[in-house]
């Protein structure tokens, strides 16, 4: 009993650790280097004062996650991009979010929230067309890096021709989780927990 016992939460604890370095345990700030190598890349892409933003957000990178705030208007009757065509917004943005979901999953990151709209924004100022929204999201990238990494993949950026497709007009920003209430690492440690310990009072009952 005792050496199932050891085996058990030998590889509870594994499983965790891996867990940890899949949710960003060894995650690292931007090297000099990438950011130079990302610089090259983005800077044909913003404008000077947008690049100038984009420059500090590399150059401040601590290495923690990022949560980026969406909100979207989807088109009544989807554009057509690059010859791509669509029945609907919702089969266009299903084509790319095909690509970001698996992409996203196996670098750690993932959406936290998503919901539709009940009725148009009811408090809008300081901003013009506002008031009419489909959906809102947030999700959490593992680092600056994973975000850099995937908006200059140069096969997100086919995909993002079906996201072109489906939105009307959208805005998206990232913010650093100041209060984070939703958190993944202790659902998950609790999940191992409940398992590991259901598990042990199985083995322990079968030794009597």
């Amino acid at each position: 009993m005792k050496k199932k016992l050891i085996i058990l939460w030998s590889c509870i604890g594994i499983l965790y650790f891996l867990f940890l370095i899949w949710n960003g345990l060894f995650t690292s700030p931007l090297s000099m280097q990438e950011i130079e190598k990302y610089t090259e890349i983005l800077q044909q892409d913003y404008s000077e004062s947008e690049f100038r933003q984009m420059r500090s957000f590399m150059e401040e990178d601590d290495g923690k996650p990022v949560i980026m705030i969406n909100v979207i208007k989807t088109n009544d009757i989807p554009k057509t991009v690059n010859g791509k065509t669509f029945s609907s917004s919702e089969e266009a943005l299903s084509d790319y979010m095909s690509f970001v979901t698996p992409y996203l999953l196996k670098r750690g990151s993932y959406p936290i929230f998503s919901g539709t709209s009940l009725m148009d924004a009811p408090e809008v100022w300081g901003i013009e067309n506002a008031r009419e929204w489909t959906t809102g999201s947030l999700v959490r990238y593992k680092s600056r890096r994973v975000m850099l990494e995937m908006s200059t993949n140069l096969v997100f950026k086919k995909f993002h021709e079906s996201k072109v497709a489906g939105i009307e007009k959208t805005f998206a920003f990232p913010v650093s989780a100041n209060i984070h209430l939703v958190n993944l690492s202790l659902f998950f440690t609790m999940f191992l927990m409940v398992v590991g310990l259901t598990i042990s009072l199985f083995i322990m009952k079968k030794a009597k």
